[in-house]
């Protein structure tokens, strides 16, 4: 799919809400994709758009070893390469598939399949702030340096994208930030730019 941008997002929003519930929930069939690589690459792309600028999104959909390409410039001779990653783990899979299952799920604290009965075992527990901090930096830093291994070409933006609706604001953005740097200065694997999306507020920020 190749769009200009505010088309490419439109198209992917529609995408999105036409999903079934269950695949989006579940992340089954096209979902995983479209929530996880497309609308974290669509958002980029708006954030690149100003008056007067000309810009398409490609999307391959495939397993190349890019996710997108945004074109730019007057003739559209300027590509930029991108590659999403997704803050995600077995335990949010596992929420996710409580939800679907019961309407409810806790957001917070342990969680198992268990393994005599194949049922899901929840408990709801309070996690401090600091260390969701913690946990969602070191995650952004262990996929940052997993993608660094696999040789990208100079140049290449990453977006590390995750899904926090409760994550907002200059504070929490501020002290992810600082966590992140204190664990790394996310240089190497060819990147150029990394920059850290919540799908859950919309909310794009680039690395300082």
């Amino acid at each position: 799919m190749r769009l200009p941008a505010f088309e490419f997002a439109k198209a992917v929003d529609e995408a999105i809400v036409a999903l079934p519930r269950k695949d989006y929930n579940l992340r089954l069939g096209r979902a995983k994709r479209l929530l996880e690589e497309l609308y974290p690459l669509s958002r980029f792309a708006l954030h690149l758009v100003h008056p007067g600028s000309r810009i398409e999104v490609e999307a391959p959909e495939d397993d190349g070893p890019y996710d997108g390409y945004i074109h730019r410039g007057p003739k559209l001779d300027s590509t930029l390469s991108v590659q999403v990653t997704y803050v995600h783990s077995y335990e949010e899979a596992l929420r996710r598939e409580l939800l679907w299952e019961t309407g409810s799920a806790p957001g917070a604290g342990p969680i198992h399949r268990d393994k005599t009965t194949g049922k899901i075992v929840a408990t709801s527990q309070l996690v401090p702030l600091e260390k969701g901090i913690e946990k969602l930096a070191s995650d952004m830093v262990a996929l940052h340096e997993k993608k660094c291994k696999k040789g990208y070409k100079r140049g290449t933006i990453l977006i590390v994208a995750f899904d926090d609706p409760t994550f907002f604001g200059r504070d929490l953005w501020g002290r992810l930030i600082a966590a992140v740097n204190a664990k790394s200065d996310l240089t190497g694997g060819g990147f150029s730019e990394v920059h850290f999306f919540n799908c859950g507020s919309n909310e794009l920020q680039a690395d300082a």
